[in-house]
């Protein structure tokens, strides 16, 4: 499903991302960036084009991750949101991407990225 991706997972818990790596992987991504938050990928502006698909946490309000949740928007990225927390995913975050509840299965985050990239397409 997700042959020759190249993924940007943005996960500050570690087991969290390793978990999401696997996931990716078994479905045949070709690549995987690990950020722990929107400051590192802030740090890899000049490389977001290298990604097709990005996981990530909900940007933190009242902070600069917003700016960098938008520029990875305008870069051509599709984007996947996870939270355990629903209400923290404002709305311009679920226009922009997909939403999957933590915990989720394989098969729900696949199904997140799938719609992600058919986005992605379709703009």
């Amino acid at each position: 499903m997700l042959s020759g991706e190249r993924l940007l997972i943005v996960e500050e818990a570690f087991l969290i991302a390793l978990e999401i790596q696997r996931i990716v992987e078994d479905a045949n991504a070709q690549q995987t960036v690990f950020a722990r938050n929107f400051d590192e990928v802030a740090a890899l502006a000049d490389r977001l084009n290298e990604f097709d698909l990005a996981i990530v946490t909900p940007p933190r309000p009242g902070t600069s991750d917003q700016v960098v949740f938008d520029k990875m928007v305008r870069t051509g990225l599709a984007v996947v949101v996870c939270s355990a927390v629903p209400e923290r995913i404002a709305r311009n975050e679920l226009t922009q991407g997909e939403f999957v509840g933590k915990p989720f299965t394989d098969e729900e985050l696949l199904a997140a990225c799938g719609r992600a990239l058919a986005r992605r397409q379709a703009g």
